[in-house]
């Protein structure tokens, strides 16, 4: 079974892959500062190299960036703790997508290479990447630029920089 076209180009759209890209860039940090604030860096820190992979593309990358967002919504200050329940909102609704859809996201590697593992019902395949493309909205994009803006002034960070 080939991938439909609308979830293939809906998953290689940045913004489609939960912002991934912004995230990621938002997210590269070196060093933190503050008591609660320090934690949350470091966890931040912490997540980097599962971030950075969601940002190259690697689809195999969902499954631990979504478990480092958890963490990170857990821990994250009051500054952003709204924004985080945005983030964790549209995690929820491609994990619920995904389940929908009869696919785990460790599936996503082999879905993207046009393989359509046994049993995933291709009408909710489709639908899976009209939930993603939904997902690129001016909430979701204000609550990256926020958690981004926060991470810089409070953790004393460049974005996007390795």
């Amino acid at each position: 079974m080939k991938t439909p076209k609308s979830l293939t180009r809906a998953l290689r759209r940045p913004t489609a892959l939960l912002g991934a890209g912004a995230l990621a860039a938002s997210l590269a940090l070196t060093g933190c500062s503050g008591s609660d604030t320090e934690a949350y860096c470091d966890s931040l820190e912490g997540a980097k190299s599962d971030i950075d992979a969601l940002e190259a593309g690697d689809p195999g990358a969902f499954s631990t960036a979504f478990e480092a967002f958890d963490e990170l919504a857990a821990e994250a200050p009051k500054e952003v703790e709204d924004d985080w329940a945005v983030m964790q909102d549209g995690v929820q609704e491609i994990e619920d997508a995904f389940a929908d859809a009869g696919l785990a996201l460790d599936d996503l590697s082999e879905v993207m290479t046009g393989n359509i593992p046994e049993g995933v019902d291709l009408e909710k395949l489709q639908e899976l990447g009209t939930t993603l493309e939904e997902l690129d909205s001016e909430e979701f994009n204000d609550a990256t630029e926020a958690i981004s803006e926060h991470a810089e002034e409070e953790c004393g960070i460049t974005l996007g920089e390795e």
